[in-house]
């Protein structure tokens, strides 16, 4: 990856997040942590971020600026669970598979385990597009408009094409999950074109990090019944049983 090309992926994680650990970049973009140093010690002498002491935070005015110490101890733990969980997701793509892919920072990561995949993707997230086209692998981009936080695509022309379209299998993102209320997202556009696509999909995989478990982001796009679950262990003992009584779990 070329320098301008690696900075240029470091702010969009910075300014999504609002603040990024040296270790989350390094796990992240698997580069030295020299590296990631030394570029974000550029972005910030041309004033693109605000470097702090074990990583950097967002200059977009309302962006999340809570003490790089907690957000250090967040990103160290999370990060973990969601390469595992994207590996994994990974695998059971197989090579005369037709794949959906959601937008969102887990998913996206599983382009990184698809190098060489003889499957075909659909996917609604521009960053998780750029990175299998890069690798070669075979990916088709929806029609409509770009949401700018998330890169991800919405509309009813999102939706439009994807009535067309039968997965085999498909992996998704999610903001909240609770077996009362499934799987949800803030965003009511979003939460249409998540669950039309659900839809559409023989096999339906929802990538879950642990601290997505027990919360609610007001608008559900699919039920537990309607996916399958996979997640991660984290440091903290968790107990799915109520989600296992309604779908299937996979945790790793």
């Amino acid at each position: 990856m070329l320098t301008e090309e690696r900075q240029a992926e470091i702010m969009r994680i910075v300014n999504v997040h609002g603040a990024v650990s040296v270790q989350e970049l390094v796990n992240y973009l698997d580069i030295s942590e020299s590296t990631v140093r030394r570029d974000l010690a550029a972005l910030d002498e041309e004033g693109l971020l605000r470097r702090v002491h074990g990583g950097a935070t967002s200059l977009k005015e309302g962006a999340y600026d809570a003490a790089m110490e907690d957000l250090q101890d967040k990103y160290s733990l999370h990060i973990g669970e969601k390469r595992r969980i994207a590996q994994f997701a990974a695998s059971l793509v197989r090579p005369d598979d037709f794949v959906y892919l959601d937008g969102g920072s887990t998913v996206e990561q599983m382009a990184d385990f698809l190098v060489g995949s003889e499957a075909s993707f659909v996917t609604s997230g521009l960053p998780t597009a750029q990175k299998l086209a890069r690798s070669g692998v075979k990916v088709y981009v929806l029609p409509g408009l770009v949401k700018g936080k998330t890169e991800s695509v919405i509309g009813s022309e999102m939706r439009d094409m994807l009535s067309r379209y039968h997965f085999t299998k498909g992996f998704f993102g999610t903001n909240g999950l609770t077996p009362q209320e499934g799987c949800t997202t803030p965003d009511v556009e979003e939460a249409a074109c998540k669950g039309a696509a659900v839809r559409q999909c023989r096999q339906a995989y929802v990538l879950a990090d642990v601290s997505k478990f027990g919360q609610s982001a007001h608008i559900t796009f699919a039920d537990l019944a309607q996916v399958t679950v996979v997640t991660a262990k984290g440091e903290e003992d968790m107990d799915y049983s109520s989600y296992e009584s309604l779908t299937e779990v996979h945790i790793l």
